[in-house]
């Protein structure tokens, strides 16, 4: 058996951020991180396109500033990192590729401020009424002002901005809870990765983590010590305190078991809380046959709202698209085999540039986080009837104190207008708080 002060169940971003904060302490602690690697969902692949580093999960640090707990590091990092680099602007296509007029731009802004501000209105007498599903909230509004046509189109690639944003669909999102948590500022794209950014950190700072150690039961029936159990011995690892990290989906699908069961608030937390589904499915081809300057292009869809919404262009040498898909879509093409994804990927393109000869890809990925049972989703969002109550029910001790939460579903709301949840940092800031307050219950005791 191993015996330790604190036990940190995760590598990700707020297991990281826990350790660096113990290692002020004398406590000895120990993390256990169940993947080959460390980062969580925050993962560089580095093998697929060979010297291009490609994030597989977060890509954006949001909310970017000197106030932002990643700011100092990825500024230091940033100078002799390898950086891979998008075009310089965004555009927007039809669905058949043709570029919508500035007459219609217009008027479906104007249609969706008119559907916003009815959101924003139920918002604003959220006390008055039982939460709904923003679908369900908006559904009188948009189909009182939006009729079928380029207008239509243009209005449901704005409200997809929503779905590629939560990574859920508009039916399954809180309408009472539509907009907090969203923080404040610019998004800054990790050119060198995210998860090699992670990675860097906790080199920085020496941190030993144990790899390859999938946490199966925690106990922690005896009063005086935790016990911890792993898919990898018969041994058990003891602890004064421990700090659950794993992703809101694994909580879900109960891949830990605890003895005794969590305190019903708890569970009701977790099961309340939504979580998101974002996938990335990343093409490269031989050259660059889209015009090398764009960096970004949305997609409106003339069948169903949201599909193959956005994509990322990386010119050349790197030649690779990567194609972001959200909620149900991203759900349904899991289950999909590669070569069906394929044929879905290339079908979209030769409908969004039809003039051009798209040349067959030489290589891709795609992730498929819904099924990773280490995820078992991206990251999470207000589903109908989650607060930040729920994030604030989420972050509570349990057990007297001895168990810490901490997660980007973990982050409680601090008053501020860049208060964010669902990110890297702010599970960052999450391990940060959890760390803390264990210092401050055994360093001075």
């Amino acid at each position: 058996s191993t015996n330790v002060d604190v036990v940190i169940v995760g590598a990700g971003a707020a297991g990281i951020a826990a350790a660096i904060e113990l290692q002020s302490t004398n406590l000895s602690f120990l993390v256990l991180e169940a993947r080959n690697r460390i980062g969580g969902r925050a993962y560089t692949d580095q093998e697929t396109f060979p010297s291009i580093p490609i994030d597989l999960g977060a890509s954006w640090i949001h909310s970017y500033g000197p106030e932002n707990v990643l700011y100092d590091y990825h500024e230091s990092f940033n100078v002799d990192e390898k950086k891979y680099s998008t075009g310089k602007y965004g555009i927007c296509f039809d669905y058949d590729g043709q570029h919508f007029t500035s007459e219609t731009i217009f008027h479906a802004r104007i249609i969706c401020e008119k559907i916003f501000q009815h959101l924003e209105l139920y918002t604003y007498n959220k006390k008055d009424y039982e939460d709904l599903s923003i679908e369900q909230v908006i559904k009188s509004e948009y189909d009182r002002l939006v009729t079928d046509g380029p207008i239509k189109r243009f209005v449901d690639l704005m409200l997809s901005g929503e779905e590629q944003y939560e990574g859920s669909n508009l039916t399954d999102l809180s309408a009472k809870s539509h907009g907090l948590g969203s923080g404040s500022g610019n998004d800054q794209w990790v050119s060198f990765g995210y998860g090699n950014l992670l990675e860097r950190i906790a080199k920085k700072h020496n941190l030993s983590i144990q790899l390859n150690t999938f946490v199966t039961h925690i106990n922690i029936t005896d009063s005086n010590r935790i016990a911890i159990k792993t898919s990898n011995d018969s041994s058990i690892i003891y602890c004064r305190r421990v700090i659950i990290t794993i992703p809101l989906g694994c909580l879900k699908r109960e891949t830990i078991i605890f003895e005794p069961r969590l305190p019903g608030w708890k569970r009701n937390a977790i099961n309340q809380m939504g979580i998101g589904l974002m996938n990335k499915l990343i093409v490269q081809f031989p050259n660059c046959f889209w015009d090398s300057d764009i960096g970004s292009f949305s997609h409106a869809c003339n069948e169903r709202r949201g599909r193959f919404r956005f994509t990322i262009c990386l010119p050349s040498p790197a030649n690779i698209l990567i194609l972001f898909v959200t909620g149900i879509f991203a759900n349904e093409l899991e289950i999909l085999t590669d070569n069906q994804i394929l044929e879905q990927i290339m079908k979209f393109l030769r409908q969004t540039f039809p003039k051009i000869t798209i040349p067959d890809p030489i290589n891709y990925k795609f992730t498929r986080w819904g099924q990773d049972p280490l995820a078992y989703g991206s990251y999470s969002n207000f589903a109908v009837h989650a607060s930040p109550q729920t994030i604030e029910q989420f972050a509570k001790e349990t057990s007297d104190g001895r168990v810490q939460w901490a997660g980007e579903h973990a982050n409680i709301d601090d008053g501020t207008e860049d208060w964010l949840y669902a990110c890297v940092h702010s599970a960052f800031q999450s391990g940060q708080r959890a760390a803390k307050t264990i210092r401050n219950q055994l360093c001075s005791s």
